[in-house]
């Protein structure tokens, strides 16, 4: 976690010295936290239980290279999800074999600090493109299940988005997904067997970024 920072800081500090610092707001829609590999899931059943919301904020600094554009980033991300998923349950007591299905709820939230290296590209006038890593660390998460620990707090996405700057704000959509796939198993479910199910956390987020470029020059020596 360490390393992470301090490179964001060198890094910034160059780019300080030539661009400018801004700070940034975003709307999180993150598909994390869903059931999976349950053995008994009923896919085709109707259940509207899928929805996640989250917010982050940070500052970040920008070097303006003409027709390209470097961004590195440091962003506290809060994010939260409730999913369900239907499972079928056997009665072996009854002779019939009774099939019933059962709801699992399940609700995780996380917090994260993301340092993005954002790679800008202008298309037109106030219009461009951008694609970058993005470094995660975990800095925590709870669940009404319980849930194995995470290994590698570490994670590393890829991130890729356009936006749309006028004078010192800019409005951006950006669509992140992790390179490696995250899972915790569940060790309980609140009394329920879910036949070694796990929880998927991979990073698979599409964010809403607004952003404001603080005074040019600001942080440029006096002559």
């Amino acid at each position: 976690m360490r390393i992470i920072i301090l490179c964001f800081l060198l890094t910034s500090s160059i780019i300080v010295a030539q661009g400018n610092l801004g700070v940034n707001f975003g709307l999180n829609d993150d598909n994390f936290g869903s059931i999976e590999n349950l053995k008994t899931k009923v896919d085709d059943y109707n259940l509207d239980l899928k929805n996640s919301t989250g917010f982050q904020l940070g500052l970040y600094t920008e070097i303006d290279l003409i027709t390209f554009y470097i961004r590195p980033e440091i962003n506290l991300i809060f994010s939260k999800s409730k999913n369900g998923t239907a499972f079928t349950n056997l009665d072996n007591d009854n002779i019939f074999l009774n099939e019933t299905i059962n709801i699992a709820e399940h609700t995780y939230k996380s917090s994260d600090i993301q340092i993005p290296i954002i790679f800008g590209y202008k298309v037109i006038g106030p219009i461009s493109l951008f694609a970058g890593p993005t470094f995660k660390y975990n800095l925590s998460n709870s669940s009404n299940f319980d849930l194995e620990d995470i290994k590698n707090k570490y994670n590393l996405s890829i991130l890729i988005g356009t936006r749309v700057k006028v004078k010192s704000f800019s409005l951006g959509l950006r669509y992140e997904r992790g390179l490696n796939n995250d899972e915790l198993l569940i060790i309980n479910a609140n009394g329920v067997n879910l036949d070694n199910a796990n929880v998927d956390t991979t990073t698979n987020k599409l964010s809403l970024n607004i952003s404001y470029d603080l005074p040019y020059g600001i942080f440029k020596k006096k002559d």
